[in-house]
């Protein structure tokens, strides 16, 4: 991508889990790209942490899952000023695809993928650390981890 370019406004929301059908799927439509020399992909994941929701440490429960909610076009315009961001610091990238989970994703699940493409390695990989976690910093998605016996716990981005 040449410095300059207005990317387009994309939403970055999908509703359920990321299958992973869908990662292949978005491999495999870079494939006639010939200027791409490498991919690389973050895939955020639902774990089943133990958590104490009362705070006194006697009641410990897993995570069965997340609940995301968003400011869905908060975040959509925010995601757009950390694309343009990513393309300035890496002009060479010549992809980048950013998708977040809303609604309800089990432990062991998929919600959150970052995918940048580059004629190197080294300009994919550092994008999506970048993206990754200006994401996780800046966009405004709230996680309500529910745990095993129902109650609920605000996830804290880490």
């Amino acid at each position: 991508m040449s410095t300059g370019t207005q990317h387009r406004k994309r939403d970055i929301f999908v509703e359920g889990a990321i299958p992973s059908s869908f990662i292949a799927e978005s491999i495999a439509k870079h494939a006639t790209r010939t200027d791409i020399g490498a991919h690389e992909i973050f895939l955020g994941q639902v774990r089943a942490d133990a958590m104490d929701a009362t705070g006194e440490g006697t009641t410990v429960q897993t995570v069965s899952a997340i609940e995301y909610t968003a400011y869905r076009d908060m975040a959509n315009e925010q995601m757009i000023t950390i694309r343009e961001e990513a393309f300035t610091r890496w002009p060479e990238m010549t992809c980048l695809h950013v998708h977040h989970s809303q609604g309800v994703i089990k432990a062991g699940e998929l919600c959150f993928m970052v995918f940048a493409s580059a004629p190197h390695r080294r300009q994919a990989r550092e994008a999506v650390a970048y993206v990754t976690d200006e994401v996780k910093k800046r966009l405004p998605i709230f996680g309500r981890e529910i745990l095993s016996d129902t109650t609920h716990i605000w996830k804290r981005n880490t």
